[in-house]
């Protein structure tokens, strides 16, 4: 069923009020002389016919004239009010915060709904701000809520120690690796890190050492690719601006510390001593890997949601190199992937 709310001006209302003064007077008990009914003066001016028209109440109009939103009455949140309360959990200048609804209600109670973004990117869940004491929830996708703590960017103030270590990803909606980022601190003032982030199997790497600033760190690269880096809690977040528009690494990441065995710990070079050393019965091959020659392109790429070494194998005979496999050897050097050059199939064994 479709409703129009119907915005009765403030004029029409002063004369239903009165209208409504004069007909309990014509029933009711009113003093009378006759069959005259006793009227103020304020009300026969407002009705009688001999009025000036200009001081007439306009006449209703097919149309309801659109009325101002009324302001909120006291002790209700304004949006502008429950939008500082947004931005108090959020301990990074970074973020926007947008408002999306201003009526939604939910159990008898009313609320404002915002969304959270950084450089354009949506933040999910969305937040709702109870308009009567300021209180914060999540709504979820599939519309159910949740307490404030739910969200990714919550935090208890004060509770995170802010460290320039470790490893850092954001995961996508499907769970699979999308960036990545390690660093270790170098001294008071400085760390270096190196970052990966990916569309598909294609892999950008960046590099490179940031310098400190307090809470806060940056690193401006050769190429003119900039990185900001703050934190909301125990969250990392990165700010990337590059001028060619490459992948980006800008998002929110999370410490993780099963991510650790991913860290680099062997060079190409070992991962090639590694699998000189391996029977190559186990890749499909035949013989020893010592009889073959590799190829590792500069590229890291993505298999398993791991980043991996590619290594291209190929055999010698007669002097002409011959494609045999694929290799992809994680960058601990701990798990190789095999894809065969005849079979999608992919195969999985170790090098420790």
């Amino acid at each position: 069923m479709h409703m129009k709310k119907l915005h009765i001006l403030p004029s029409l209302m002063s004369v239903f009020a009165l209208t409504s003064l004069v007909l309990t007077a014509s029933c009711g008990n009113a003093p009378a002389t006759g069959n005259e009914v006793t009227v103020t003066p304020a009300v026969t001016a407002a009705l009688s016919p001999g009025a000036d028209s200009s001081d007439e109440p306009p006449p209703p109009s097919a149309t309801p004239s659109p009325s101002a939103t009324p302001p909120p009455a006291a002790g209700i949140f304004t949006p502008e009010s429950a939008a500082l309360e947004v931005r108090g959990f959020l301990d990074s200048g970074h973020y926007e915060v947008s408002l999306v609804s201003d009526d939604l209600s939910i159990d008898s109670e009313d609320y404002y709904t915002f969304l959270i973004s950084l450089k354009g990117s949506a933040i999910e869940p969305l937040v709702l701000v109870n308009k009567k004491d300021g209180s914060l929830k999540c709504i979820l996708a599939d519309n159910t809520v949740q307490d404030i703590t739910a969200h990714p960017l919550y935090h208890d103030a004060g509770s995170a120690v802010i460290s320039w270590n470790g490893t850092y990803t954001v995961m996508g909606e499907d769970g699979t690796l999308r960036s990545y980022i390690m660093m270790e601190q170098t001294d008071d003032g400085h760390f270096e890190f190196t970052a990966y982030s990916y569309l598909a199997h294609a892999v950008e790497e960046l590099s490179g050492v940031a310098q400190i600033s307090g809470d806060e760190a940056s690193f401006t690269g050769d190429t003119g690719a900039a990185l900001n880096f703050s934190w909301s809690g125990s969250n990392l977040v990165l700010d990337h601006k590059h001028p060619t528009q490459q992948a980006n690494l800008s998002g929110i990441y999370t410490y993780t510390e099963d991510q650790d065995s991913k860290v680099v710990t062997v060079t190409p070079q070992e991962v090639l001593d590694r699998l000189s050393r391996l029977d190559a019965a186990q890749t499909g091959l035949a013989g020893t890997m010592s009889d073959y020659l590799y190829y590792m392109p500069d590229d890291i790429t993505i298999m398993n949601d791991r980043l991996c070494y590619n290594v291209l194998v190929y055999s010698n005979e007669e002097n002409r190199l011959y494609y045999q496999a694929q290799l992809f050897v994680t960058l601990d050097g701990g798990t190789v992937y095999c894809q065969g050059k005849t079979s999608d199939d992919i195969q999985i064994f170790s090098l420790q």
